[in-house]
C-alpha cells in the first residue's frame, strides 16, 4: 500500500512539474521575426514646404520659372497687328473702302465686309469676328448672334485677277421691318493669337446707312431736291471723321494693369479738309482711368482722305469687375466753309481678373514597394477675385500609374477645393533593362480662366521603387499549428491529473 502510495505522489509531482513549465510557456510572449511594413504615405502638406533630403521637389509656374527664384512678370509683345485692305475691291464690293465703300443694304438685310490682312503670323491661321450693334432701342437689326470664325483664304481682286491672301469677314445683318432711315454704326471686333500665343483684339468701325425704311413726313419733303442752281453747286457729302479701328495693347486687358488704346481716325472725304479737331475722350467706369493730362485732344487740320493715329493710355483698376468695358470719342469740327459737325465712335474691350490659384501638393515618400497602391491628398485655394474653372492635378512618372485626374472643379474668388488620387507602383518602362530602382516625375495643377486660357503650376518629384518581393505563406501557418499542439498537450496533462486525482480518492 506504501509503494502505490509513494508511486501516486511522484506522479503528482511529476505533473505539477509539467504543468509549472506549460504555464511559463504560454505566459512569456512568443517572438515573431520582424516583417517589412510599406512605408505610409505622408499626409498632404503645401507645396511651399521645402522638401527632404530623401525627396526632392522644384516648383515651376505657367512662366517656366523654377522654386530657385520667383516667376517673373514677361510683358506681352504686340506682334500682330490688322489692317482693312482699302485698296482693293471684292467680290460683293461696289468699290474699295479708299473709294469709299458702303454696305450694301437690301432684301431686308445690310451686308458689311471688311477684308482683313495680317500683319505678323496668326496662330491656327482663323480668327473670330463678331459685330456690335450698339442698343435695341431705335435700332434698324434684328439683334442674335452673328459671331463667326474666319479662317484665311486666297481672295481674288475683281478689278485685276489677283490673288491676296486675307481674312474675309462678311456679316448679313438682318433688318428690322420697323426700321427708320438714318446713318448707324456697327463696330466689328476681331480677336486673334500670335505666333506666341498672345492674344489681341482690334475694333474696325463701320456705319450702314438705311434709306429704305420708315421716315417722317419732314423728312420725305427735304428728300424733294429743288431745281435751282444752288442745289446743283452743293457739296455732294459734307466729311465725316469716324474711328477706323483701334487696336489695345496687351491684346488681353487684366485688372490693376496699364494698357494703350490706338484709335485710328479717318476723314471720309476726298475733296474737304476739316480742321478745328476736337477729340473728348470718356470712359463708362471709374475703374477705368485714362492716364493722359487731359481727356480733351486738339488737332488743327486734317487733309482730305487722312488717316491720323490717336494713342491713349488707361489703367485698369485692381478692383474692377471682370466683364466688357467701352471707351468713347466725341468728335466735333469744322469744314472749309466753317460748318460745324460732330461725330463719336467706341472702342470695346474686355478686362480679366488675374488668376492667383496656389495648389497643396502632397510629398511622394522617398521609396514605394512595386505592387502597392498609395493615396495622395491635393488642396487648391483661390485667392483672386475672378472664378477659377476645371481646377484637377494630374501625375506622371515612369512607374507610377495613377488611377486618373484628382479633379476639384470649379472655384470662385476666395474658396477652396480638395480630391484625391489613387497611386498604383509597378515596375519601370521608359529605361533599357532597369525595372526598378530611382524614378522622377510631375505634379501638376491645371486650371482656365474664364475665357478658357489655360494656366499649369508644377511640382517635381523623385522616389525610389522597391523590387517586387513574393513573401511565403507558410511561416504563419506553422506558428498557428505549433501553438495549437501546446494547447492539446495541455489539455491531456490536466485530464490525466484529474483521472489519477478521482482513482486515488476512489481507493481511499
Amino acid at each position: 500500500m506504501n509503494r502505490i502510495h509513494n508511486m501516486r505522489n511522484r506522479m503528482l509531482a511529476s505533473a505539477g512539474m509539467f504543468l509549472a513549465v506549460f504555464l511559463f510557456a504560454v505566459t512569456v510572449p512568443h517572438v515573431v521575426p520582424a516583417q517589412t511594413i510599406p512605408e505610409t504615405q505622408p499626409e498632404s502638406t503645401s507645396a511651399e514646404t521645402q522638401p527632404s533630403s530623401e525627396a526632392s521637389t522644384e516648383v515651376s509656374t505657367e512662366t517656366g520659372t523654377k522654386a530657385s527664384g520667383e516667376a517673373s512678370r514677361e510683358e506681352p509683345v504686340e506682334s500682330l497687328y490688322f489692317r482693312i485692305d482699302d485698296s482693293h475691291r471684292y467680290e460683293g464690293m461696289s468699290s474699295s473702302y479708299r473709294d469709299g465703300y458702303l454696305p450694301e443694304v437690301s432684301n431686308g438685310r445690310a451686308i458689311l465686309i471688311l477684308p482683313l490682312r495680317a500683319d505678323g503670323e496668326v496662330s491656327g491661321r482663323r480668327i473670330t469676328a463678331s459685330p456690335e450693334l450698339g442698343g435695341t432701342e431705335n435700332s434698324p437689326f434684328v439683334f442674335r448672334n452673328y459671331q463667326q470664325t474666319i479662317e484665311e483664304q486666297t481672295l481674288r481682286v475683281e478689278d485685276s485677277g489677283e490673288e491676296i491672301p486675307l481674312y474675309p469677314v462678311r456679316f448679313e445683318l438682318e433688318l428690322s421691318p420697323e426700321r427708320r432711315n438714318g446713318v448707324y454704326p456697327v463696330m466689328v471686333t476681331v480677336n486673334a493669337k500670335g505666333a506666341d500665343g498672345t492674344p489681341v483684339t482690334q475694333t474696325f468701325n463701320s456705319y450702314i446707312t438705311i434709306t429704305d425704311g420708315k421716315s417722317n413726313e419732314e423728312e420725305r419733303e427735304a428728300e424733294v431736291p429743288e431745281l435751282s442752281t444752288e442745289a446743283e453747286t452743293r457739296p455732294e457729302s459734307l466729311p465725316l471723321l469716324y474711328v477706323e479701328n483701334s487696336t489695345l495693347t496687351p491684346g488681353e486687358i487684366s485688372a490693376g494693369e496699364e494698357f494703350v488704346v490706338k484709335a485710328s481716325l479717318r476723314n471720309t472725304s476726298k475733296t474737304q479738309n476739316i480742321r478745328k479737331i476736337v477729340i473728348s475722350v470718356s470712359t463708362e467706369s471709374d475703374e477705368i482711368t485714362l492716364l493722359e493730362q487731359s481727356n480733351t485732344i486738339y488737332w488743327e487740320r486734317m487733309k482730305a482722305g487722312e488717316n491720323r493715329e490717336l494713342p491713349l493710355h488707361f489703367r485698369a483698376e485692381q478692383a474692377i469687375p471682370v466683364g466688357k468695358y467701352h471707351i468713347r470719342l466725341e468728335m466735333s469740327y469744322d469744314n472749309e466753309e466753317a460748318v460745324s459737325m460732330s461725330s463719336s465712335g467706341d472702342i470695346a474691350f474686355s478686362v480679366t481678373q488675374p488668376m492667383r490659384i496656389q495648389g497643396e501638393f502632397p510629398t511622394i515618400a522617398s521609396s514605394v514597394n512595386a505592387g502597392d497602391t498609395f493615396t495622395l491628398a491635393f488642396q487648391a485655394v483661390n485667392l483672386g477675385r475672378s472664378a477659377a474653372y476645371n481646377v484637377r492635378f494630374e501625375l506622371e512618372a515612369d512607374g507610377l500609374s495613377p488611377n486618373g485626374s484628382a479633379y476639384v472643379g470649379n472655384l470662385e474668388g476666395g474658396t477652396a477645393g480638395q480630391a484625391e488620387m489613387k497611386v498604383f507602383a509597378g515596375a519601370k518602362e521608359n529605361t533599357d533593362g532597369e525595372r526598378y530602382g530611382s524614378t522622377s516625375g510631375t505634379m501638376t495643377m491645371i486650371y482656365e480662366n474664364e475665357n478658357g486660357k489655360e494656366y499649369r503650376e508644377e511640382v517635381y518629384f523623385k522616389t525610389d521603387i522597391q523590387e517586387l518581393v513574393i513573401r511565403s505563406a507558410s511561416a504563419e501557418p506553422e506558428e498557428e499549428t505549433s501553438t495549437s499542439w501546446w494547447w492539446i498537450a495541455a489539455g491531456v496533462v490536466l485530464l490525466a491529473i484529474i483521472g489519477l486525482v478521482i482513482t486515488g480518492r476512489r481507493r481511499r
